[in-house]
Formats: C-alpha cells, sequence, structure tokens
C-alpha cells in the first residue's frame, strides 16, 4: 500500500502537534507494510479555485492555472492507495491551506450528478480513487470542537473516508506531568496506522485510546490558563537595562 500524507500545518517539525500525530500514525502505518511519503503543503505554491470549471469542460480533468497542485500534487493525490489529510483545527475546521488544496481537487470529479439515494454526489473520474484518512489536532480540551471539520469532510469525501482522527489538548502533548497519559495516546496513534493498513479502518478501542483525556477537563485548562499567563507576564515585563560599555565612544 502507498500512502501519502499531506500536512498542511504551518509550523515546523519540531513544534507541530499535527505533525506528532501524523508521523505516529505513519509509523504504525510502515509497521504494517505500507510505503508512506509527507507532503508538507506550506513547501509548495497552491493558487486558489477560479471555479472556471475548465477543468470540467474543455481541459478534461485538468486545471488552467499553472503551480504546484497542477504540476504535482493532484497527481501524487490520484496516484496513491490511501490519502491522509492532516491539519490543524483553525476556528473549528481545516486550515486555509488544506480548504485551498481540497478545492483544487476538483479537477478529479465528474461535473455528472449522481443520485445516491438521499444525496447527490460528484463521483470520481477513476473507478480506484483514493481512500482518504481525516487528522486534525486542537487545543481545546473537548473532542466536540472537531464536529464542523467531520462533517465537512464527511460531504466531500463520503464513503472514501474510512477514518478520522482527532486528538484534542494537543498543545498539552508535551508537558511533563502528563507524559503517562499521553504516551498511552502515541501508542494508540501507531495502532491506528496499523489497523487502518491490515483491516482498512481505526477499531473503536483504539480509537477511545487516542482520544482519551489527558488529565480531568478543569485540569487542562488551568494548565493552558497559567501557560498563558506566563507567557503574557513575560511580554510585558520591561526589558532589562542595557549597561553602556564606557571603553567604547558612543559617537564612533
Amino acid at each position: 500500500m502507498n500512502i501519502v500524507a499531506f500536512n498542511s500545518s504551518p509550523r515546523d517539525n519540531k513544534t507541530s502537534k499535527t505533525e506528532l500525530i501524523l508521523q505516529k500514525f505513519l509509523d504504525g502505518a510502515r509497521q504494517a507494510g505500507a510505503a508512506t511519503e509527507t507532503l508538507y503543503l506550506r513547501k509548495y505554491h497552491i493558487k486558489q479555485c477560479l471555479g472556471c470549471f475548465s477543468c470540467w469542460l474543455g481541459n478534461q480533468g485538468q486545471c488552467v492555472q499553472e503551480d504546484d497542485m497542477t504540476g504535482e500534487l493532484l497527481g501524487r493525490f490520484m496516484e496513491a492507495d490511501l490519502i491522509v489529510l492532516a491539519t490543524p483545527l483553525y476556528h473549528f475546521n481545516m486550515n486555509a491551506r488544506m480548504k485551498s488544496f481540497i478545492e483544487r481537487t476538483l479537477p478529479m470529479l465528474n461535473p455528472i450528478f449522481v443520485d445516491r439515494g438521499n444525496r447527490t454526489i460528484h463521483p470520481f473520474r477513476v473507478d480506484q480513487a483514493p481512500r482518504i484518512v481525516a487528522l486534525s489536532v486542537c487545543a481545546f480540551p473537548e473532542f466536540y470542537n472537531f464536529q464542523a471539520l467531520s462533517l465537512n469532510l464527511r460531504m466531500i469525501f463520503g464513503n472514501n473516508l474510512v477514518a478520522e482522527i482527532y486528538r484534542h489538548s494537543s498543545e498539552l502533548l508535551t508537558v511533563p506531568p502528563l507524559q503517562f497519559q499521553v504516551g498511552l495516546v502515541l501508542l494508540a496513534a501507531v495502532q491506528a496506522g496499523a489497523e487502518v493498513v491490515r483491516q482498512g479502518k481505526v477499531s473503536p478501542e483504539t480509537m477511545d485510546a487516542l482520544t482519551q483525556d489527558l488529565a480531568p477537563r478543569e485540569t487542562l485548562i488551568q494548565m493552558a490558563n497559567q501557560y498563558w499567563q506566563g507567557e503574557r507576564a513575560k511580554q510585558e515585563s520591561p526589558a532589562p537595562p542595557v549597561e553602556e560599555d564606557e571603553s567604547v565612544d558612543k559617537w564612533v
């Protein structure tokens, strides 16, 4: 199985919690025999969709815009067996970079409506479209903050969305007092990757372990607030006076 992950986090890989959970998931996928690759969308030039529908008409599956989406990313998307869409939660949904990326996948769809009972869809142009895993993190201490993102992705990808991996309290994953519970969460992320490769889905038991609370909600809120209060205090503290070196003429 060939897995390609698209990570839309703007953060570097050392500080990104999206990257932390994503790489644990991919570790498990590799352990189960999959080949994996991660592409960081912050490194690519992706223009916004023009809404011109040229990809549905004269261009037949090709976008008229020339950028990295047309030149590389869409092809990598369609060639994979499984795609992981990894995004931090911004304002309770995917971030703008991931939204632009997904909008530019329009060329892979057929413009003809298909009736699927209680909903109408645009089917994929190809018979074997890649399966999709959604992955996201947020700093809020509650799981329900992913509801809008989940609905959005289920409406976009339908039955091709085989797993959704959402991790709340993500900014506390590196806090030392919580590392025992964090270790259990990260092990569950590895297990989730292995299960998707072997079974095509994540078991309820693994999902429960992956989404478990790191501590009581009140404790998580208190720890987060203490951090931000400390950071604000640093910003508000006056800078220490700079001692002048009297041995150097300041007018030189």
